[in-house]
């Protein structure tokens, strides 16, 4: 009878163990988020703002080829507090600034949509790229793009959208690497956390 009891405890002590142990859950909880595609606070972004958690830009658009109402966009990297299963951490994004958050909703909405996943396609549902004559917006394009097969850019087959989603949060437009779209709104997700932390419940 004994023994039959010491079983039982010991048993009761693993599964708790097992249920209030932290290794494994500070991959679920990056992923545990509310993804909402038009988002506002009402701050108003600046490129320094992203600069001063990171972010590196690789390439700004230039100011007479931006689209009505843009003030300013970039390409460039930041480093994500998580890296994916293949141990990349450093993701592409695309960052388009507005003067309010109304002008990016009417007039950034349209563009990023068909630049991010498979709206980038020749048809519905397809991820293969437009050709470059086809593209709402060709600046930044040749970032826009993944690449298959050898040589890159100069000899690959660049026909891959890069960009998996997108997200409207304020005055800024932020499309993000990813090879889905629930990749890149984890991507979105954590470079606005990294932005705006969200408050702690804790008392």
């Amino acid at each position: 009878m004994k023994n039959k009891m010491f079983s039982i405890i010991i048993s009761l002590m693993f599964v708790i163990l097992i249920s209030c142990g932290g290794g494994g859950t500070s991959s679920s909880s990056a992923d545990d988020f509310n993804f909402v595609r038009i988002e506002d606070t009402g701050k108003i972004y600046t490129f320094d703002d992203f600069k001063s958690i990171g972010y590196k830009k690789g390439r700004q658009a230039k100011s007479d080829k931006l689209l009505p109402g843009m003030t300013e966009a970039y390409w460039g990297f930041w480093k994500v507090p998580q890296a994916d299963w293949s141990g990349k951490d450093m993701v592409d994004y695309e960052l388009r600034f507005y003067e309010s958050h109304s002008d990016a909703v009417s007039m950034g909405e349209v563009p990023a949509d068909s630049r991010s996943g498979a709206n980038d396609g020749p048809s519905p549902g397809k991820v293969r790229s437009k050709p470059p004559d086809e593209a709402v917006w060709k600046e930044l394009l040749k970032e826009a793009r993944e690449c298959q097969g050898e040589g890159g850019h100069h000899t690959g087959a660049c026909i891959v959208p890069k960009y998996g989603d997108f997200k409207i949060f304020n005055n800024v437009v932020i499309l993000a690497q990813g090879t889905n779209s629930k990749e890149a709104q984890k991507h979105i997700h954590l470079i606005i956390n990294g932005l705006a932390p969200a408050p702690s419940t804790s008392e």
